[in-house]
């Protein structure tokens, strides 16, 4: 009987052949389903869950008694946890090094490994939405006060004596302790209190990658206390919102604070 359709016979040559090419329909058809479904995911997952490393440059403007004005710049490494919370995303970061990058000629700013780990551990909501340019990214860190207890529209103490003062650095003094270097004197000692409320606003450059400015809401400083004495005079400080820059880029979960200080390593 004859057939008017194909018919494949066992054992025939062109089986095989058929068979292969069927596969590879198939594979290629599979591979580009793959490929938009990962390119999906990453478009609805510009920031994935996982470990960061935070950097923040913070500039400013600084008019110093005795020794006037001067811009100086501050670096922080922080390592950033991100996690979702239902529709929320929630970011949590602690201090891991703080260093000043730019300093005066004439004076030299150290902040103490003390100070460093009394920094406060931060967690709060980010803003992730897409627009015609791509994902932008909002994170408002909330108020910090260094040295004092107080509300947020409450004044900076006034006197080294203030209820409100106390040895937030627990190392024997009052305030925060800062470290100065002043060419042909003896190394001082600055005991300070602050408060500020930085906001990082900027752009997914890739898929766990961010880079954008700071916008520093609030900063004060108030110097209550000094050794030498005459040095106890509060600057005028004024951040340069121009200057200020961050980077939050994804590391290998299991980084520490050690291996953030050294660049951190790819997840």
């Amino acid at each position: 009987m004859k057939n008017s359709g194909l018919d494949f016979v066992a054992g025939s040559p062109s089986q095989p052949l058929t068979i292969y090419v069927v596969l590879l329909v198939v594979l290629a058809v599979c591979c580009g389903w793959f490929t938009k479904t990962v390119a999906a995911q990453e478009d609805e997952q510009p920031l994935p869950p996982g470990t960061y490393r935070l950097e923040m440059i913070l500039a400013s403007t600084a008019k110093l008694p005795f020794f006037g004005t001067s811009r100086s710049a501050s670096k922080s490494v922080s390592l950033v946890d991100i996690r979702r919370d239902g529709e929320r995303i929630i970011q949590s970061h602690r201090v891991c090094d703080f260093r000043v990058l730019e300093d005066s000629a004439m004076i030299k700013m150290i902040f103490p490994e003390k100070f460093i780990a009394a920094l406060a551990r931060h967690r709060y909501p980010i803003q992730l939405h897409k627009d015609a340019y791509g994902w932008a990214y909002r994170a408002d860190l909330g108020v910090e006060r260094i040295g004092y207890r107080g509300d947020t529209e409450d004044e900076l103490p006034t006197a080294i004596d203030d209820a409100a003062v106390f040895d937030w650095d627990d190392d024997g003094h009052p305030g925060a302790t800062l470290k100065l270097s002043v060419p042909l004197l003896p190394d001082g000692e600055l005991y300070v209190v602050q408060r500020g409320q930085s906001i990082l606003m900027g752009r997914v450059v890739e898929p766990g990658k961010i880079e954008g400015g700071i916008e520093v809401r609030q900063f004060d400083q108030r110097v209550l206390g000094a050794r030498p004495g005459f040095l106890a005079k509060s600057p005028s400080i004024e951040p340069n919102h121009r200057e200020s820059r961050f980077s939050l880029t994804r590391v290998a979960a299991d980084s520490t604070c050690e291996s953030l200080r050294d660049g951190g390593t790819p997840p």
